[in-house]
């Protein structure tokens, strides 16, 4: 299997497009064609449902996900890049809750202590940004879980405060377990960090009302946003949004579990970004307002 090839591969799929993929490589169409055409004989699968504007088959989001991660590690080579690229490059992934509270000012913050700093970000759910760590795909991760991998590293930072919220105006009082059991929500999947919080209402016995799942916590507020129902997100991600009067934050009986927060990093490697990014990351989660 040829790097070209997955290289390929992963600019048709990004770009859902033959010839869109063709012009970044600097190729031609059909030579695009070949190569994909020359791994699906090669795995005995078909990758790239054409008759259905390039959708991926099954084998195709598995074989995207391996690309990606050789793609990305070819990039590390050391004869891919200058001598000391590794000092001033900063692989660094975020979580929903992160991204919409303070990643941006940590990032800022860093290429102001460092000018020369390239930050490659990835914002994605806890358990992808542990198995990247895990690969080597990421320096430092913050994350509402843990992993079982020994190779890194966790320090706890702090947990967010969360709270449900919805639109103004279309829930009243102070809700029971029950009303929560009655009403729509949006929600992480069934295994989320704050599953105590939401399985209940979200999933009871007896439940007919509507459960939206996303893993994008930006979508989540927007849905509330919209008035799709009731969602528990941290406090801090919504700030603006309660400043605007577009969210209002729903008393209820029972106390939302708090959502932790760690930063994983590699367990035996020594690295002045790193750690300074670690320490940016634990003052950020301290200046937090606590409710």
């Amino acid at each position: 299997m040829q790097i070209h090839s997955l290289r390929t591969f992963y600019w048709v799929t990004r770009l859902n497009s033959f010839r869109k993929a063709a012009k970044v490589l600097n190729i031609s169409q059909p030579t695009v064609s070949s190569r994909i055409r020359g791994l699906e004989e090669e795995l005995g699968v078909t990758l790239l449902s054409r008759d259905q504007n390039l959708a991926l088959t099954v084998q195709g989001e598995e074989l995207l996900e391996y690309a990606r991660t050789v793609l990305r590690l070819t990039e590390d080579l050391s004869f891919h890049r200058s001598a000391d690229a590794r000092d001033s490059r900063l692989r660094l992934g975020a979580n929903g809750p992160v991204a919409a509270t303070w990643l941006m000012p940590l990032v800022e913050r860093m290429e102001r202590k460092f000018p020369d700093l390239r930050v490659e970000i990835e914002v994605n759910q806890s358990a992808t940004l542990l198995r990247h760590m895990g690969s080597g795909q990421l320096d430092i991760a913050f994350a509402s879980s843990e992993s079982q991998d020994s190779s890194l590293k966790y320090i706890p930072l702090g947990s967010f405060d969360m709270v449900w919220i919805a639109a103004p105006g279309l829930f009243q009082g102070c809700l029971s377990d029950d009303d929560l059991g009655r009403s729509p929500i949006i929600g992480y999947s069934w295994d989320s960090p704050i599953h105590g919080s939401t399985h209940r209402p979200a999933f009871g016995l007896g439940r007919h009302r509507r459960f939206t799942q996303s893993d994008s916590l930006f979508m989540m507020i927007r849905m509330a946003v919209e008035g799709a129902g009731l969602a528990l997100v941290p406090r801090a991600a919504i700030a603006q949004e309660l400043s605007n009067r577009q969210l209002e934050v729903i008393e209820v009986d029972n106390t939302p579990t708090r959502l932790p927060l760690f930063c994983a990093r590699p367990r035996n490697a020594a690295n002045a970004l790193i750690t300074m990014a670690a320490q940016y990351a634990q003052e950020a989660m301290n200046s937090l307002p606590q409710h």
